[in-house]
């Protein structure tokens, strides 16, 4: 199998540690194409959305949003350029197969774990919630939060050699 220069760039970390602004940021320096989950998320399915989010509801959409980023990721990777992955990637289990979807397209798998102290994460929601700014795509509601910190699993130890840190 050839194996291509081009760089699958995948952010993930827990909710509000900065994913967002961190992956505009890497597109920018690396002149490639980033890809939120939570952009094409509330574009498909956002005014589908159930008054109260849950998990059951969540979690098999973004299965399909990131099976069709991926299709087009990869039509982007094989034009010479790199991309920038947003996926959640919530479990450890998620930024196993997106590496090996990636290494089996001959390409190279690039994680990203940008992190910051939970304080500061809950800060960020609130703040985000009532400016509506750039990195804004949906209300983080504080059971929200809780659901998605509790769904999160952090790298261990292993997971992180070879991952950059930031």
């Amino acid at each position: 199998m050839n194996t291509h220069q081009q760089a699958a760039h995948l952010v993930f970390g827990p909710t509000a540690a900065g994913k967002s602004t961190f992956a505009r940021k890497l597109a920018a320096e690396t002149n490639g194409v980033r890809f939120a989950i939570d952009e094409w998320m509330l574009a498909m399915f956002g005014s589908d959305a159930p008054k109260t989010m849950d998990m059951a509801w969540v979690m098999p959409r973004v299965a399909r949003c990131q099976t069709q980023i991926w299709s087009v990721a990869e039509q982007i990777l094989g034009t010479g350029t790199d991309v920038v992955l947003e996926l959640g990637l919530l479990r450890k289990s998620d930024r196993s197969a997106i590496k090996a979807k990636v290494e089996q397209a001959g390409y190279t798998a690039v994680f990203h774990f940008v992190d910051a102290d939970l304080e500061t994460r809950r800060e960020r929601v609130l703040r985000r919630n009532a400016e509506k700014g750039a990195t804004y795509s949906f209300e983080v509601t504080p059971v929200m939060f809780e659901a998605m910190e509790s769904y999160f699993e952090r790298p261990a130890d292993g997971e992180l050699s070879g991952f950059v840190a930031r």
